[in-house]
Protein backbone atom coordinates (compact mmCIF):
# COMPACT_ATOMS: atom_id res chain seq x y z
CA UNK A 1 0.00 0.00 0.00
CA UNK A 2 1.43 3.02 -0.88
CA UNK A 3 1.35 5.87 1.65
CA UNK A 4 2.83 9.07 0.00
CA UNK A 5 3.27 10.12 -3.56
CA UNK A 6 5.45 9.05 -6.07
CA UNK A 7 6.56 10.68 -9.09
CA UNK A 8 3.38 10.35 -10.76
CA UNK A 9 0.77 10.02 -8.61
CA UNK A 10 -0.90 10.42 -5.08
CA UNK A 11 -0.22 8.51 -2.43
CA UNK A 12 -2.78 7.68 0.71
CA UNK A 13 -2.12 10.43 2.66
CA UNK A 14 -2.90 12.74 -0.18
CA UNK A 15 -6.24 10.89 -1.17
CA UNK A 16 -7.66 11.02 1.94
CA UNK A 17 -6.78 14.79 3.00
CA UNK A 18 -7.95 15.57 -0.61
CA UNK A 19 -11.54 13.91 -0.27
CA UNK A 20 -11.87 15.13 3.42
CA UNK A 21 -11.11 18.74 2.22
CA UNK A 22 -13.40 18.84 -0.17
CA UNK A 23 -16.26 17.64 2.02
CA UNK A 24 -15.34 20.30 4.63
CA UNK A 25 -14.88 23.44 2.16
CA UNK A 26 -18.48 22.19 0.39
CA UNK A 27 -20.01 21.82 3.83
CA UNK A 28 -18.63 25.52 5.19
CA UNK A 29 -19.30 27.47 1.75
CA UNK A 30 -23.25 25.69 1.82
CA UNK A 31 -23.12 27.19 5.49
CA UNK A 32 -21.48 30.22 5.03
CA UNK A 33 -23.57 31.41 1.73
CA UNK A 34 -26.30 31.58 4.32
CA UNK A 35 -24.76 33.63 6.66
CA UNK A 36 -25.85 37.05 5.71
CA UNK A 37 -29.40 35.94 5.55
CA UNK A 38 -29.17 34.63 9.06
CA UNK A 39 -27.89 37.31 10.70
CA UNK A 40 -30.46 40.15 8.77
CA UNK A 41 -33.20 37.33 10.73
CA UNK A 42 -31.39 38.49 13.79
CA UNK A 43 -29.62 35.11 14.26
CA UNK A 44 -26.27 33.53 14.67
CA UNK A 45 -26.94 30.31 14.83
CA UNK A 46 -25.44 29.25 10.73
CA UNK A 47 -22.40 31.86 11.31
CA UNK A 48 -21.67 30.17 14.54
CA UNK A 49 -22.20 26.14 12.83
CA UNK A 50 -20.77 27.76 9.96
CA UNK A 51 -17.39 28.86 12.69
CA UNK A 52 -17.29 25.68 14.73
CA UNK A 53 -17.44 23.52 11.55
CA UNK A 54 -14.17 25.42 10.10
CA UNK A 55 -12.50 25.80 13.73
CA UNK A 56 -13.23 21.85 14.20
CA UNK A 57 -11.18 20.85 10.71
CA UNK A 58 -8.36 24.02 11.22
CA UNK A 59 -5.26 21.54 11.43
CA UNK A 60 -6.76 19.43 8.83
CA UNK A 61 -6.74 22.25 6.21
CA UNK A 62 -3.39 23.50 7.33
CA UNK A 63 -2.16 19.86 7.04
CA UNK A 64 -3.77 19.70 3.48
CA UNK A 65 -2.08 22.80 2.47
CA UNK A 66 1.13 21.99 3.81
CA UNK A 67 1.57 18.41 2.21
CA UNK A 68 0.41 19.96 -1.05
CA UNK A 69 2.88 22.38 -1.23
CA UNK A 70 5.51 20.35 0.66
CA UNK A 71 4.93 17.13 -1.89
CA UNK A 72 4.17 19.53 -4.75
CA UNK A 73 2.38 17.71 -7.85
CA UNK A 74 3.27 14.57 -8.92
CA UNK A 75 4.36 15.07 -12.77
CA UNK A 76 2.45 15.34 -16.07
CA UNK A 77 1.68 11.36 -17.26
CA UNK A 78 2.24 11.45 -21.18
CA UNK A 79 -1.32 11.50 -21.75
CA UNK A 80 -2.02 14.46 -19.39
CA UNK A 81 1.06 16.95 -20.49
CA UNK A 82 0.39 20.16 -22.18
CA UNK A 83 -1.71 23.23 -21.49
CA UNK A 84 -4.36 21.75 -19.93
CA UNK A 85 -2.31 19.85 -16.90
CA UNK A 86 -0.51 23.17 -16.04
CA UNK A 87 -4.33 25.05 -15.56
CA UNK A 88 -4.35 22.61 -13.56
CA UNK A 89 -1.90 22.48 -11.02
CA UNK A 90 -2.22 25.96 -10.54
CA UNK A 91 -6.15 25.55 -10.13
CA UNK A 92 -5.36 23.25 -7.37
CA UNK A 93 -2.26 25.49 -5.94
CA UNK A 94 -4.79 29.12 -6.15
CA UNK A 95 -7.57 26.86 -4.22
CA UNK A 96 -5.64 26.02 -1.61
CA UNK A 97 -3.89 29.75 -1.34
CA UNK A 98 -7.69 30.60 -0.95
CA UNK A 99 -8.40 28.22 1.66
CA UNK A 100 -5.19 29.61 3.77
CA UNK A 101 -6.65 33.06 2.99
CA UNK A 102 -10.03 31.99 4.80
CA UNK A 103 -8.18 30.23 7.34
CA UNK A 104 -6.41 33.44 8.59
CA UNK A 105 -9.59 36.14 7.92
CA UNK A 106 -11.73 33.72 9.30
CA UNK A 107 -10.92 33.87 12.96
CA UNK A 108 -9.69 37.90 12.96
CA UNK A 109 -12.73 38.87 11.47
CA UNK A 110 -14.45 36.81 14.50
CA UNK A 111 -12.44 38.77 17.29
CA UNK A 112 -12.33 42.19 15.03
CA UNK A 113 -15.99 41.91 15.73
CA UNK A 114 -15.47 41.61 19.38
CA UNK A 115 -16.40 38.58 19.58
CA UNK A 116 -14.82 34.79 20.78
CA UNK A 117 -14.89 32.33 18.29
CA UNK A 118 -17.52 29.62 19.31
CA UNK A 119 -17.19 26.39 18.67
CA UNK A 120 -20.45 24.11 19.23
CA UNK A 121 -21.38 24.76 22.68
CA UNK A 122 -17.99 22.70 23.72
CA UNK A 123 -16.32 26.33 24.16
CA UNK A 124 -14.84 29.48 23.10
CA UNK A 125 -11.73 30.98 22.19
CA UNK A 126 -11.48 34.53 23.33
CA UNK A 127 -9.93 37.31 20.77
CA UNK A 128 -6.21 38.16 21.22
CA UNK A 129 -7.24 41.97 21.26
CA UNK A 130 -10.49 43.40 21.05
CA UNK A 131 -13.58 45.36 18.87
CA UNK A 132 -11.24 46.71 15.40
CA UNK A 133 -14.27 47.50 12.88
CA UNK A 134 -11.74 49.03 10.57
CA UNK A 135 -9.60 45.74 10.78
CA UNK A 136 -12.94 43.98 10.33
CA UNK A 137 -13.61 45.72 7.08
CA UNK A 138 -11.00 44.71 5.36
CA UNK A 139 -10.76 41.19 6.34
CA UNK A 140 -14.14 40.58 5.39
CA UNK A 141 -13.87 41.47 1.85
CA UNK A 142 -11.13 38.86 1.81
CA UNK A 143 -12.82 36.52 3.32
CA UNK A 144 -15.62 36.87 0.80
CA UNK A 145 -13.23 36.89 -2.46
CA UNK A 146 -11.40 33.49 -0.79
CA UNK A 147 -14.70 32.16 -0.59
CA UNK A 148 -15.21 33.44 -4.17
CA UNK A 149 -12.02 31.56 -6.04
CA UNK A 150 -12.67 28.89 -4.07
CA UNK A 151 -16.22 27.95 -6.01
CA UNK A 152 -14.78 29.42 -9.19
CA UNK A 153 -11.88 27.14 -8.72
CA UNK A 154 -13.85 23.73 -7.92
CA UNK A 155 -15.85 24.77 -10.83
CA UNK A 156 -12.42 24.24 -12.93
CA UNK A 157 -11.50 20.96 -10.87
CA UNK A 158 -14.69 19.33 -11.22
CA UNK A 159 -14.69 20.45 -15.15
CA UNK A 160 -11.11 18.94 -15.56
CA UNK A 161 -12.16 16.18 -14.06
CA UNK A 162 -15.19 15.74 -16.78
CA UNK A 163 -12.69 15.99 -19.36
CA UNK A 164 -10.10 13.61 -17.97
CA UNK A 165 -12.97 10.70 -17.18
CA UNK A 166 -15.24 11.69 -20.46
CA UNK A 167 -13.00 12.71 -22.92
CA UNK A 168 -9.45 11.97 -22.33
CA UNK A 169 -10.14 8.96 -20.40
CA UNK A 170 -6.46 8.24 -18.94
CA UNK A 171 -6.84 7.32 -15.55
CA UNK A 172 -6.23 10.87 -14.13
CA UNK A 173 -9.74 10.51 -11.67
CA UNK A 174 -8.47 7.06 -10.73
CA UNK A 175 -5.17 8.70 -9.25
CA UNK A 176 -7.36 10.16 -6.53
CA UNK A 177 -9.40 7.27 -5.65
CA UNK A 178 -6.49 4.56 -5.61
CA UNK A 179 -2.62 5.03 -4.70
CA UNK A 180 -0.04 5.19 -6.83
CA UNK A 181 2.18 2.29 -7.41
CA UNK A 182 6.31 2.42 -7.23
CA UNK A 183 7.20 4.48 -10.36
Amino acid sequence: MRIFDTRTGYGWISIALHWLTAIVILTIWFIGSSITNDLAAGSSATLRLHTSIAITAYVLLWARIIWRFKQRHPDATPEQRGTFYQIGKYTHYVILAAVAAMLVSGPLMAWSRGEPIYVFDWFTIPGPYGMNMDLYAILHPIHVWGSRIIIVGTALHLGGVYKHAAFNQDGTFGKMLVAARED
